[in-house]
């Protein structure tokens, strides 16, 4: 049900004293098939079973030969250190297929903005890239957030970048820790300065014309995308126009008490084959299949990463978020990690 692919590290390019760029190939001679702002989960085996975690693509279809990750050091974080210390050129990584839904729209806007922190700007790197590889694109605008200009990823193509395409591609950095930065502001982004940016770019005001046709990318910590998704929604930027790249829930998801005397039978397929399993009463449909051995793919375990996202054809299930269970059926789509089977028997389609 789910494909993993062996991938050997090429090369790594180190961005900043805590990130690295692995670039890679897969091993079995298959391309990657990938878009820009979408993400690869490495799978990980440690004595307490698998593990996964989910790195975005810092590069582009069609304009990098090679795809790539960006790994940044978390504090105490058991992978990030493991590959920035450990992983070199000629190790293979075993990874998922491409997923995410961080992508950029068919039909162009007339502005995008981006609003990154730290590593959140691998994915916008990857769609800047893109965007800029055209000749005719949207205007593009660039709020971007570090401690100063040596801990700012990617910083020297971005700089590149404002020079290329004045006309194009806008850059502000905000940091911290450094005063009188090229392009930069020594503040903090909050959501009066965002306010006033964004006043200030649409000098004449906000007409509907320009809330229908600027599109808001969010990648950044939690709290930052909050806010900044908070203060568009006050300035009546339609919600559809804001999308933002998730992998951790923000706080504990509800569960459920497991009844192993009452079972549902889950019915899950695809293009190339179809497994039948049973899932307890109380028991997400994720884990119920991870429990018997079944690979249904998968990344946060926490209903933000869209990997384990199927679509239910036959049956109920309950999908249960931090803040409300949402019953879907046929022709919804639901988060097997989150979702519960809520009917004698559930089918489900897997893309």
């Amino acid at each position: 049900m789910e494909e993993k692919r062996e991938l050997r590290i090429v090369r790594k390019t180190w961005e900043t004293a805590d990130t690295a760029t692995f670039a890679f190939e897969p091993t079995d001679g298959r391309p990657l098939q990938y878009l820009p702002g979408q993400y690869v989960s490495l799978v990980f085996s440690t004595q307490t079973g698998e593990k996964r975690r989910a790195y975005s693509f810092s590069t582009c279809p069609g304009v990098d030969a090679l795809p790539a990750v960006t790994v940044k050091r978390v504090v105490n974080g058991e992978f990030s250190n493991w590959l920035l210390r450990h992983a070199e050129p000629g190790d293979v990584l075993t990874a998922t297929e491409p997923h995410g839904r961080f992508l950029l729209p068919p039909k162009r806007p007339d502005t995008i903005f981006y609003i990154a922190a730290g590593s959140g700007i691998t994915p916008v790197i990857s769609h800047l890239k893109a965007l800029l590889a055209k000749p005719h694109s949207a205007r593009i605008i660039l709020y971007y957030a570090n401690r100063d200009s040596q801990s700012t990823i990617f910083k020297p193509q971005i700089d590149q970048w404002i020079k290329d395409f004045p006309t194009r591609f806008r850059c502000l950095y905000f940091f911290s820790k450094e005063k009188k930065a090229d392009n930069a502001l020594h503040r903090h982004l909050n959501n009066q300065l965002l306010e006033e940016l964004l006043s200030r770019h649409f000098a004449d005001g906000i007409a509907a014309k320009q809330l229908r046709g600027t599109l808001f990318y969010l990648c950044a910590p939690q709290a930052m995308m909050r806010m900044a998704e908070m203060t568009l929604r006050t300035m009546n930027f339609p919600e559809k126009n804001i999308v933002k790249e998730n992998f951790v829930a923000e706080t504990r998801l509800p569960t459920r008490e497991l009844d192993t005397t009452r079972t549902h039978l889950v019915v899950a397929s695809n293009a190339r084959e179809r497994i039948e399993f049973k899932a307890f009463a109380g028991e997400t449909i994720l884990n119920a299949a991870l429990r018997q051995g079944i690979p249904l793919p998968y990344t946060c375990k926490s209903g933000v990463c869209f990997t384990c996202l199927a679509k239910c054809t036959k049956g109920e299930v309950d999908v249960a978020f931090v803040d409300s269970v949402r019953r879907e059926g046929p022709g919804d789509m639901v988060n097997t990690c989150i979702g519960y089977a809520a009917t004698e028997r559930v089918e489900l389609w897997y893309e």
